[in-house]
């Protein structure tokens, strides 16, 4: 499967989250704890995701780029549903786990 996933976040989420250095939303407005797992994609999905889930709001948006391998050497599991990736604990906040935090242009 692929290196790389991204995740979509309101910036405010994973700006408040760095104080507790990971950041534990599943979803817009569905919390980790709820589902047991955060949504991903891979890049070319990303536009999909904005579309369907976000386009009724116009919070900032980041597409947060994460390593497979990082996320599973911090005990993070990525586990694939469907060819989607499902990140199966909180995510880290570190450089080993986050590549970028690119703001989407909408």
């Amino acid at each position: 499967m692929a290196a790389e996933i991204h995740h979509v976040a309101i910036e405010d989420d994973w700006e408040m989250s760095r104080v507790f250095g990971e950041y534990e939303v599943s979803t817009r407005g569905v919390p980790f704890d709820d589902i047991g797992f955060v949504h991903a994609v891979v890049a070319e999905r990303v536009p999909d995701v904005v579309s369907a889930r976000y386009a009724d709001i116009s919070l900032p948006l980041l597409d947060i780029a994460l390593s497979v391998a990082g996320l599973e050497a911090a005990g993070a599991a990525v586990e694939w549903v469907n060819g989607e990736p499902r990140v199966r604990a909180p995510i880290p906040m570190i450089p080993e786990v986050v590549i970028s935090e690119t703001p989407i242009r909408r």
